[in-house]
């Protein structure tokens, strides 16, 4: 039994018929049923409403009536108040007249009983008016003139008194205590006049209230009327759907009979919830050989073949079912004269509406044949892709012999030419041969280190860099190379981020790409180097195989060339693949270029257009560390040595340990030869002030890595330099120089050898 999560989409079908029978029963058996109760419910609700409304009308109301009544006896009062302040004060006004006129005591009788009564009239009247922010306002004023009109009353009684008549009418005549008066009589007809106002409003409240709760109840009979109305129709619809559902549940069921059991290619049958087989249809029949009466009461794992029987496979497959609702499957099944068959088979879980587990419906068809299908269209992809791998080879291998057979060519012509007898005897001719062999051996390093890039083995030494800095140095170098026909503009970007990357190969990716440029334009034209941040999503990793989504540091070269057809495009990055004339290119450049450009974890992309020309454009990762970019050294003059330190030297190439020996010996170094490593250890012992172990990585045996590691151990104070021609995980990991390890890769010149041993043996820092 396999994939108890995927299936085949066929068998999802008849499992849908059950569901849909399913379906149809409980809607037959709810749908009228809840007719019912909504029409009942829609009868007796808005009755019980409309009661519950003109009950809460009849409470309500009251409350509001009395609330009414109140601030209206409220505004009578701060009117009567009002009204008795008034009279107050003309009393007091009435009886200072009489008495200025007549002199007569008995006229101050009023007086004095209007000042008894004028404070607490107005305390009484800001008392009640104290919640009326319109009224507060005119007692301040109020209280003003009222203080003023009775200091003018005294003040006129007492010069009556004292002076008499005459001096008392001069006051009178000053008319301030009839501005006084006359202010008075303002304000409190303010008061009295906002309070008429405010009476109104309250009695317009009220019967508002009285209008809204008539209206209400008139709302509450029509609606309620209406949704008696509405509930009755329910009723008869929901009995009219009643007798329909019945028929067509009947209907229903005929049907689903018929089709489960015409069904003749899928078996399908129900499980009590021990596994047992409860239901069979004809299909089941047909593809397992057992009729209803054979299996019904017989348990489903009988159709399993004994080891999935022994390993519990149906018992899981029920689990898987019971727990996730459904199991999908596909394994071998077996009939009952005991062949077996590849069956694709879903079980899904029967529950009641309260979720307890009722049974198991299954659906299984035979669907061997597909997989005997599948299974040759693998077999065919694997064939294929095997074909395409050895012809891939073939290109490959077929392109290094051409180019190698080439070079061999040049060396060994050369060198058979100067073997002759009179090889030597012409000098220039000499050199001449020499100066051949030189350069195809040197283009043949050129050969593997570009194979090594496009593999991506070749040893990087990874280092911070800015790269407009690493652009802007290879100026000079790139106009040189690409002549006066062409324009070169540089588009540095500003805070541009750095990239831990080796600046060598970036140096030689970069010109790589100018020259395939130049030679684009043959007449010439421009080109254009451009840097800048950006950003690869995942939306564009998930389209772009090993690209991660990050932030990456862009170098894009564009060029106004002859462009590229979609066809060539294809093809670009292919080893040996070149459009230009014979004898113009190896086709490894591009496929340099990327190789060097994956190995250091970035994303190359090629845009090209017929007659519009090329861009190329190198993402590499943003280094996210503070170190400072580190300064690229140019190479530096090789010297030869007067310490006469001595090297020990390891190799078990014989000629390659011989030419080694040769140059070291030439640069002034003192020479200890070695073909293997434990004959390296014992020199080390008998010679411990040896400065160097110069070793080859793959040595026999103990390799290099190891060797230097011993060696370290006996002589701590011991400079290590490795030189291989491919040294995968020795000391170099996932294309990764090791840190702290000095490599010298195969093949070297002298010059390049006294480069690093200068470096090595002049520095004080240990390496």
């Amino acid at each position: 039994m396999a994939n108890l999560t995927g299936g085949p989409e066929f068998i999802q079908r008849p499992l849908r018929w059950y569901r849909w029978r399913k379906f149809r029963r409980q809607s037959a058996a709810s749908v009228s049923t809840n007719g019912l109760r909504y029409g009942l419910a829609l009868i007796l609700l808005p009755a019980l409403l409309f009661v519950a409304i003109e009950v809460y009308r009849a409470v309500s109301i009251v409350p509001a009536i009395h609330e009414s009544q109140a601030r209206v006896a409220h505004s009578f009062e701060i009117i009567t108040a009002a009204h008795s302040l008034d009279q107050a004060m003309q009393d007091a006004e009435r009886g200072q007249r009489g008495y200025l006129i007549t002199g007569d005591d008995a006229y101050l009788k009023p007086y004095y009983a209007g000042l008894q009564k004028i404070p607490k009239t107005r305390q009484e009247l800001r008392r009640l008016t104290r919640d009326s922010a319109e009224e507060q306002p005119h007692f301040a004023v109020l209280d003003a003139e009222i203080k003023t009109k009775l200091a003018e009353l005294k003040k006129t009684i007492e010069t009556r008194q004292r002076e008499g008549f005459e001096a008392a009418r001069r006051i009178v005549e000053t008319d301030v205590g009839a501005d006084a008066m006359r202010a008075i009589t303002d304000q409190i007809g303010a008061i009295i006049a906002a309070e008429n106002r405010l009476l109104d409003q309250r009695q317009a409240a009220f019967f508002e209230v009285v209008r809204i709760n008539e209206l209400t109840g008139a709302i509450a009979a029509a609606l309620a009327f209406s949704v008696i109305l509405v509930g009755g129709v329910m009723l008869w619809q929901a009995y009219q759907r009643l007798l329909r559902s019945q028929m067509s549940l009947q209907s229903s069921e005929e049907q689903l009979r018929l089709l489960v059991t015409g069904v003749r290619d899928h078996a399908l049958f129900m499980l009590d919830p021990a596994g047992n087989v409860a239901s069979w249809n004809k299909g089941a029949e047909r593809l397992s050989g057992y009729r209803a009466d054979e299996i019904i009461g017989g348990n489903f794992s009988r159709f399993f073949p004994p080891e999935d029987v022994a390993a519990g496979s149906p018992h899981q497959l029920l689990e898987v079912a019971a727990t996730a609702g459904n199991a999908q499957e596909e394994g071998w099944r077996v009939r009952k004269d005991g062949s077996r068959f590849w069956a694709g088979s879903v079980i899904t879980a029967l529950r009641d509406p309260g979720g307890d587990l009722r049974g198991f419906a299954k659906v299984v068809r035979d669907i061997t044949k597909r997989r005997q299908q599948q299974e040759a269209l693998e077999q065919s992809r694997i064939a294929l892709a095997q074909l395409q791998k050895m012809e891939a080879i073939g290109q490959l291998t077929g392109g290094v012999a051409h180019d190698f057979n080439n070079l061999l060519q040049s060396i060994l012509g050369s060198i058979e030419l100067l073997q002759r007898p009179a090889g030597l005897s012409d000098p220039t001719r000499a050199s001449r041969l020499l100066d051949m062999a030189r350069r195809a051996g040197e283009r043949g390093a050129a050969l593997t280190h570009r194979l090594l890039a496009f593999a991506r083995r070749q040893p990087l030494a990874p280092q911070v860099v800015d790269v407009n800095k690493l652009i802007g140095s290879m100026s000079e170098l790139l106009h040189r190379t690409l002549g006066e026909t062409v324009e070169v503009e540089t588009v540095a970007a500003a805070g541009l981020w750095r990239t831990q990357v080796d600046p060598n190969q970036l140096e030689s990716a970069i010109l790589n790409l100018a020259v395939n440029a130049r030679d684009a334009m043959p007449r010439g034209g421009k080109l254009t180097i451009e840097t800048g941040n950006t950003w690869l999503d995942e939306r564009y990793a998930a389209t772009h195989a090993e690209v991660v989504p990050g932030q990456y540091v862009l170098i894009a070269i564009s060029d106004s060339g002859e462009g590229m057809s979609e066809e060539t495009l294809a093809h670009v990055f292919e080893p040996f693949f070149t459009t230009k004339p014979e004898g113009r290119g190896t086709g490894l450049g591009l496929a340099q270029v990327h190789g060097f450009v994956k190995q250091s974890s970035g994303h190359i992309k090629l845009y090209s257009e017929l007659g519009h020309g090329t861009t190329v454009k190198i993402y590499l990762p943003r280094y996210m560390q503070a170190d400072e970019p580190q300064a690229v050294s140019g190479p530096a003059a090789a010297n030869r040595r007067d310490g006469r330190e001595s090297v020990l030297l390891v190799e078990d190439d014989e000629d390659v340990r011989l030419y080694a020996a040769e140059a070291l010996e030439t640069l002034g170094y003192n020479v200890f030869q070695a073909a293997e490593a434990q004959s390296a250890l014992h020199i080390l012992d008998e010679h411990p002030g040896i400065a160097l172990l110069f070793t080859d990585v793959g040595l026999p045996g103990l390799n290099g890595r190891k060797l230097a590691e011993e060696a370290r151990r006996r002589s701590p104070n011991l400079r290590i330099l490795y030189t291989t021609g491919y040294a995968r995980n020795a000391v170099v990991h996932n294309g990764i120089l090791d840190a702290g390890v000095e490599l010298l890769s195969k093949p070297f010149t002298t010059e390049a050898l006294a480069r690093k041993l200068d470096q090595l043996l002049g520095s004080p820092k240990m390496v």
